[in-house]
């Protein structure tokens, strides 16, 4: 499978074909309004949304390089980015679609001007966004401040695995708890789940055959690691899962969803990865144009991915939003 350029046609909904040979960039999608990297993305009936994340230097955080605008691209006509609500300045951060609603999930708040020592604080905050009144609402908090973690949708609820608590000129705390919110319950609250066997951060959270993926990140002590968690909510137990291909950095800042029945993961140096059928392995796919990290990958359709944002060592932030067909 290659990234392909798909001349989409508005009246047609992007659904034009295109000779397989061709491997080349996404034109038809326009770029992302602002470089960024460590964001939050999700899509809603063809509606692609993104918030928050980092948009300064690498390694230079301040309240100025921290986008707080939800925007909007509609995947079928796909015109312009749109403006939506404004809310606090975030990266590291989740954003969760469920139920026809956007869940935006903690993260981390620069409290510093540019050039200044570095002031971060984690966020417990959680907010709801409404398409259709396009107003956020708070919801539950965090048991305890989250950021640099992931979380994704399964049954009505919502689960956030991994990261750590950042709080100003204090030591950093890796989290060892994961938590879920019944977004059914009648006054949802946040409660733990059994503990992980991992400290991770910088990982991707994905829900899959009834299950939650936790894969790749970084580890407390060892760097990068390829480790796949898998989360059983019936069962509530846990177990390993295979590891991803590649080197170690490939599990650094990864981005995972499932389209069509498989899950994808797309790495550090641009593999995407299926999960083989009987979960005992992962497929190679293919070579991605840009190898991204800190991005964010999304369901197109039952056969094609977007992936959008997020960075190499090599070039930088990206703006592109590239499609993926997976379909061979």
């Amino acid at each position: 499978m290659q990234i392909l350029i798909l001349f989409l046609a508005v009246l047609t909904g992007g659904n034009v074909e295109q000779d397989s040979s061709q491997e080349t960039r996404n034109v038809d999608y326009p770029a992302i309004p602002e470089k960024v990297t460590s964001f939050g993305a999700a899509v809603i009936d063809g509606q692609l949304y993104i918030y928050g994340g980092h948009t300064g230097r690498a390694h230079a955080y301040d309240k100025h390089a921290q986008a707080n605008t939800l925007r909007r691209l509609n995947l079928q006509k796909p015109k312009a980015w749109e403006s939506l609500a404004q809310g606090p300045g975030l990266q590291g951060l989740a954003l969760v679609a469920c139920g026809g609603k956007l869940y935006r999930v903690g993260g981390f708040t620069a409290k510093n001007e540019a050039g200044d020592d570095q002031d971060l604080w984690s966020q417990a905050g959680v907010a709801c966004y409404d398409p259709g009144t396009s107003q956020w609402t708070d919801l539950s908090p965090l048991p305890e401040p989250r950021s640099s973690f992931d979380a994704a949708a399964l049954d009505q609820k919502i689960y956030a695995i991994g990261g750590w608590k950042l709080a100003g000129n204090e030591e950093e705390t890796w989290h060892k708890t994961a938590c879920v919110l019944d977004l059914s319950a009648n006054t949802p609250q946040w409660q733990e789940i059994p503990e992980p066997p991992f400290q991770r951060r910088a990982l991707a959270v994905a829900a899959y055959d009834g299950k939650i993926y936790v894969i790749g990140g970084m580890q407390q002590e060892g760097g990068p690691t390829k480790r796949v968690d898998i989360f059983d909510p019936k069962s509530g137990e846990w177990s390993q899962g295979p590891s991803l291909h590649g080197e170690q950095m490939d599990g650094f800042g990864p981005s995972a969803f499932a389209t069509g029945g498989s899950l994808y993961v797309s790495t550090y140096s641009g593999l995407l990865q299926r999960l083989a059928k009987d979960g005992q392995s992962w497929e190679r796919v293919t070579e991605l144009d840009r190898a991204r990290f800190f991005h964010r990958m999304l369901p197109l359709s039952d056969t094609r991915l977007i992936t959008v944002g997020g960075a190499s060592m090599e070039s930088g932030k990206f703006d592109e939003v590239d499609v993926i067909d997976v379909s061979r």
